[in-house]
């Protein structure tokens, strides 16, 4: 049995080891002793030049275990730090308190039981209780496992415990077997992943894990992807490498095809069809490609945040220059002004006292967020969307948005039983953009919203009907009045679908249906069910590898 005054303060090395302290530390090792979980060993390290991350890399490999140190630090030509491992002390024993590391030979004395668990930490707790009860605070009501920056985490910090690496939790099974069965959301963002963990990820994907946040991490390419599971509904990348490299088209198609299940990419609701929420482009713009792009990355990325929860929310930052001006008025009647006294008291300038609040004006990032956090929750009418691009040329864009929306105000704790409250309302939206290039590619331009100006009013009888009923097909997949542009990136969506080879049978499919690939993917089914497609009409085998690069579009 390990006795706490054994050995007490015992320097252990190739002189002092004996027969008799290897079979002591055996036999603690095989009756699972407790006690030897809250004594502590100090490591010593003569000469070690290298990173502190390379030292416990290499000592872990070398004798084939976990390190997780306590109290780490470097003084001189000494690097020291503690552990409970007493597995590790034996494996250094019997390797010769010697080990290997860039052609060089690195010493290694113990000072044998020098520290207990309350000199540690200040209690008496094992080492596996403190990770325990981190991870554990980490996972909420809601079945989310959040581990983001968990090295960094404020307990290790305060504990001086160096938790160095993510992947060491991979060594708490049992822990993580318990965690993976319940975690449906597990977010791994800011954690400077370089690849996928897949030693920890292993203990989830076989659960009920449904979404997963890899965010704000160092991981370089797609092919990472290839080691996560294809169940995953919703998945965050944004913040690493592999976004950098693609335009957002390739990006969405490249995760589609390794996530054939997924409703949700970084933030944004996807449709059946994989595609970002679409809206319909009832807009005046200028006709270039670029400036067609522009718009409706802008307008799908910038609303989805909008009536997003609050983390969405949170993103809309993203989108603002620095040196943001935003001005807010609200056209609203003196008999509806009650009922939106606490939401815009503070922002609209014609609702102000003008005598202490004359020309107010939002004028940085910050304070554009929490204006915008501060207001109801919303549900924009894309189909609603009126765009008119004024100018965009190489340093500007100036664009106008005219729309509704639905806003929803919640239930007051003064009335359990009183109903949400629900507002239509009609806005006008005019955002000035300022156009940088990139330094890394000169290409590459970044858009930021440098002035904005809103206007609110009431919206009409009619267009609160239309938004509760949409006239413009919203529910279906049909387009009305279609330019050629159009017709033909909806031609090859259905030729990539269906594998018909002529582009004016499937031209000729769809416009006996309206323009519904719904109905017309329908209709085609019944036909082949009824074996009335000739099948010359399908494209040979030597064509199916690459359909779909059909659907991409070039983008100036």
């Amino acid at each position: 049995m390990f006795q706490p005054d054994g050995y007490r303060k015992f320097l252990l090395n190739r002189a002092t080891v004996s027969q008799p302290i290897i079979e002591y530390i055996e036999s603690c090792l095989s009756s699972n002793n407790e006690v030897a979980q809250h004594v502590f060993h100090k490591i010593m390290i003569l000469h070690w030049a290298g990173r502190d991350v390379n030292l416990f890399d290499m000592i872990s490999e070398y004798f084939g275990g976990a390190v997780i140190p306590v109290q780490y630090q470097t003084q001189n030509i000494l690097s020291t730090f503690y552990t409970s491992n007493l597995s590790l002390i034996l494996k250094i024993i019997k390797l010769d308190f010697i080990f290997p590391y860039n052609r060089n030979m690195y010493n290694i004395d113990i000072l044998f039981n020098d520290k207990t668990s309350i000199e540690c930490f200040g209690n008496k707790v094992t080492l596996d209780d403190i990770v325990t009860g981190v991870v554990s605070k980490r996972f909420s009501d809601s079945f989310e496992l959040n581990l983001s920056d968990f090295c960094n985490d404020p307990e290790f910090k305060q504990l001086n415990i160096y938790f160095y690496k993510f992947g060491l939790l991979s060594h708490f099974k049992i822990l993580m077997l318990r965690m993976g069965r319940d975690t449906k959301l597990l977010n791994l963002s800011n954690n400077r992943l370089s690849q996928v963990p897949q030693d920890v990820l292993n203990f989830f994907i076989k659960g009920d894990l449904v979404a997963i946040d890899f965010s704000n991490n160092l991981i370089p390419s797609m092919s990472e992807m290839q080691r996560v599971s294809s169940r995953i509904e919703s998945l965050w990348l944004e913040g690493n490498p592999l976004c950098d490299e693609l335009d957002v088209t390739s990006y969405i198609r490249q995760i589609i095809l390794r996530f054939p299940r997924l409703t949700e990419l970084d933030g944004i609701k996807l449709n059946n069809h994989g595609v970002m929420l679409p809206f319909y482009r009832n807009y005046l713009a200028t006709p270039d490609k670029r400036t067609k792009t522009v718009v409706e990355r802008f307008i799908t990325l910038y609303f989805a945040h909008y009536d997003g929860s609050p983390r969405d929310k949170a993103k809309l930052e993203m989108f603002y220059d620095d040196d943001i001006r935003l001005s807010f008025a609200a056209d609203i009647p003196d008999a509806d002004m009650i009922l939106w006294a606490n939401a815009y008291k503070n922002l609209a300038r014609n609702l102000l006292k003008s005598r202490l609040n004359k020309g107010r004006t939002l004028r940085t990032r910050k304070g554009i967020m929490d204006a915008i956090t501060m207001l109801p929750k919303t549900v924009h009418d894309l189909s609603s969307f009126c765009v008119d691009v004024l100018l965009h040329n190489k340093k500007h864009l100036i664009m106008v948005i005219d729309g509704v929306f639905k806003e929803i105000c919640p239930k007051k704790p003064s009335h359990p039983f009183s109903k949400h409250i629900e507002r239509y309302l009609s806005f006008r939206r005019t955002f000035l953009f300022t156009i940088n290039k990139s330094n890394v590619n000169a290409s590459t331009s970044s858009y930021h919203i440098t002035k904005e100006m809103i206007l609110l009013s009431l919206a009409t009888p009619e267009q609160i009907e239309n938004f509760k009923e949409p006239v413009r097909n919203v529910d279906t997949l049909s387009l009305v009045n279609p330019d050629s542009d159009h017709v033909a990136t909806l031609c090859k969506a259905f030729m990539h679908i269906t594998q018909l080879k002529s582009m004016e049978a499937c031209e000729q499919r769809l416009k006996e249906c309206n323009w519904d690939i719904k109905l017309a993917l329908i209709k085609f089914q019944t036909d082949v069910q009824n074996n009335s497609v000739n099948p010359t009409k399908y494209m040979d085998a030597d064509d199916f590898t690459d359909t779909s690069s059909l659907l991409e579009d070039e983008i100036d």
